[in-house]
């Protein structure tokens, strides 16, 4: 009986210690996966950084080309206030022009 106890605790050792070797490395396999996590995260930040900074500039350069676009509409609504203003000078002369024939 002595034997199979011996047996028993020899296995059971032997078991404890490849657990304790597969422990360690899962361990180890969770560590790494810490770092990939980390790296990821980090990579991520960089890249909202990036973004953040794209859309910035361009949201800028949108704002600026609507307010060159609303100068640009005034500057041709005024033209067009004058083009109109003469028109109707030049229809009034016309009409004029037309009774005295």
């Amino acid at each position: 009986m002595d034997q199979k106890v011996m047996e028993l605790l020899a296995n059971i050792y032997q078991t404890q210690t490849e657990m304790r070797g597969e422990l360690k490395e899962l361990r180890g396999e969770v560590n790494v996966l810490r770092t990939d996590q980390e790296t990821i995260a980090q990579n991520v930040a960089k890249i909202i950084t990036v973004v953040e900074h794209d859309i910035s500039q361009k949201i800028g350069v949108i704002f600026d080309f609507r307010e060159i676009q609303i100068e640009d509409n005034q500057k041709t609504g005024k033209a067009l206030e004058r083009i109109e203003a003469k028109v109707e000078v030049l229809q009034l002369e016309t009409s004029h022009l037309r009774m005295i024939k």
